[in-house]
């Protein structure tokens, strides 16, 4: 046996408060007195009172946050690096043990390397039952001879009480018998007690003496020199310092073929069907087993590919392998997936994505599918299918047989999608009230749109809106007037009530940004006896309005 390293923090957490009746406010309320068990542990001294909790601006405060000490008289306050405060629920719970002094000892055996825990704890077994002298020894050993890493508790005598193998993911969804980190004694060196400033660098320094002697022993074991299982050492989340680190050297424990887990594949909370479950039953290389969980063909690009992809982004990979024929498309599907994965999804389901490119692939060929994925944003690529859902069957065989550019698929099925669902309809004018606005003004010509399809097609060659006045238009509610230019629209007129609400020019410029063209329609304006309601237009009374002003 041989020491590697050692770390000891003696004030862990000075101040510890347990709240009874689950620690809550009572819904609606403005204040309310909240049973609590305040610790401090510097000095051993405890009582149990009821502090009062009240809502504010700032949120919820409570008069036990700073106070002092009845029996060494030191004035306490929480948030504050100087008192390292430990707030937790009793939530029905028979015992709650605390440690606030705690020894960290590292010792390199044989087959095994231990990381050994001794801890002096605050043993809470109610309100008047309360002890600070409880201690308690733990021990996480990574053995390197059945490669498995084991949580340890002990008894009397340094006898093991309890035994767990240590889970290297997060807990699975509906299944709490996964031991994790989070379970361990390890997790109170989070973010609340008092390992911050100089106590991280010690911590940090512990921890890379830990994984010098991990690599060197793994290596061994393994019978060839493996990359390093270092990670830094990480409060992200919630999570204690060694919560990440601990948990990727179990996972290389088990793997020493395979890379580092990110802090996003810790983090990850699979269902307990998800093959990714399988991957910690078998005792083959990594490569190998997950080449055999997800039915991948050996071949060296996707090798080289399924190495470096996240372990809970394997199924996602899985399901789009089969998309495309050619090799060459299919490591160009896969490098995009694993390229986009945090804009299109992590851990969730890509269906949309891949059923695009299924439908794209099964109508315009598998060049255009590469094609779509190359050059086109993931929701563009998503949109597609929902497109084609809403196509009748005469309208998709429509465009299966159009000839259209990759880069117009999109474009055409949403005109498609459109044209559907806002049917071609006539609108409906009166003869004397809407005809005699149409005409000639000198080089203009001011007309009606005859039928929704052809307002949509003004709204697209002048850039704004005005296609979706489509219910407006045929509930005569307003009536829209295009003055055209050499078979061109220049000014797209909206007319209410009599009166010109817009008057706008290519690309929702108001018309009095050109002055010929604003002189024109205010000519055909008052010779149809219609007012301007609008700042889009420059009236002659405006311009000496600002004369005057001036």
């Amino acid at each position: 046996m041989r020491i590697i390293s050692q770390y000891r923090n003696n004030r862990l957490f000075e101040v510890v408060r347990v709240f009874y009746n689950n620690g809550e406010l009572i819904p609606g309320a403005q204040y309310c007195d909240q049973e609590c068990l305040q610790v401090h542990t510097a000095c051993g001294h405890a009582f149990h009172c009821r502090w009062r909790f009240q809502r504010s601006i700032r949120g919820l405060s409570d008069e036990g946050s700073a106070y002092t000490c009845p029996k060494c008289g030191k004035r306490l306050w929480k948030g504050t690096y100087d008192t390292p405060w430990l707030d937790l629920s009793e939530s029905g719970r028979k015992r709650v043990l605390v440690p606030y002094r705690i020894e960290l000892e590292a010792k390199e055996y044989k087959n095994y390397l231990d990381i050994c825990a001794e801890t002096l704890n605050a043993d809470i077994e109610s309100p008047i039952d309360v002890s600070v002298h409880t201690v308690k020894k733990y021990t996480l050993r990574f053995d390197f001879k059945s490669r498995e890493a084991v949580y340890l508790e002990h008894g009397a005598r340094g006898r093991a009480v309890l035994t767990q193998t240590l889970w290297p993911l997060n807990r699975i969804a509906s299944d709490k018998t996964k031991f994790c980190m989070k379970d361990t004694v390890f997790h109170y060196l989070n973010a609340e007690s008092n390992i911050h400033h100089t106590e991280r660098n010690l911590i940090n320094s512990f921890f890379k003496d830990v994984v010098r002697c991990f690599n060197q022993k793994l290596s061994d074991a393994a019978g060839y020199t493996v990359k390093s299982a270092y990670m830094p050492t990480s409060l992200q989340d919630g999570h204690s310092v060694f919560d990440y680190c601990f948990s990727n050297l179990a996972w290389r424990l088990h793997y020493p073929d395979a890379r580092n887990l990110t802090t996003e594949e810790i983090r990850m909370c699979p269902y307990a069907d998800d093959p990714v479950m399988r991957l910690f039953d078998e005792r083959k290389p990594y490569l190998q087993t997950a080449r055999e969980i997800y039915r991948f063909p050996d071949m060296p690009g996707l090798n080289a590919r399924l190495v470096k992809c996240p372990i809970n982004f394997l199924n996602v990979i899985r399901t789009a392998w089969p998309i495309l024929h050619e090799t060459d498309n299919k490591y160009k599907l896969l490098d995009a997936l694993l390229q986009k994965r945090y804009d299109i999804g992590f851990y969730h389901s890509l269906d949309s994505y891949l059923r695009s490119l299924r439908i794209v692939k099964h109508t315009r060929g598998e060049a255009a599918a590469v094609r779509l994925v190359e050059r086109e944003n993931d929701y563009i690529v998503r949109d597609c299918a929902h497109m084609w859902d809403l196509l009748t069957p005469q309208n998709k065989r429509i465009f299966i047989k159009a000839k259209i550019r990759s880069r117009d698929i999109h474009d055409y099925l949403t005109r498609l999608a459109d044209k559907q669902q806002h049917e071609n309809v006539r609108i409906k004018y009166k003869s004397l009230r809407d005809f005699p606005l149409t005409g000639k003004v000198d080089d203009l010509i001011f007309s009606l749109p005859p039928d929704t399809e052809q307002l949509s097609n003004l709204g697209r060659a002048m850039h704004n809106c005005v296609g979706t006045y489509r219910d407006r238009v045929l509930s005569d509610k307003v009536r829209i007037i295009a003055a055209f230019k050499n078979r061109k629209p220049v000014i797209c007129i909206e007319i209410r009530n009599g009166a010109v609400a817009q008057a706008k020019l290519v690309n929702n410029q108001p018309v009095r940004e050109d002055a010929k063209l604003n002189r024109a329609l205010l000519a055909w304006a008052k010779s149809r006896k219609l007012t301007i309601e609008t700042n889009d237009v420059q009236t002659e009374r405006k311009v000496t309005d600002v004369a005057a002003a001036v």
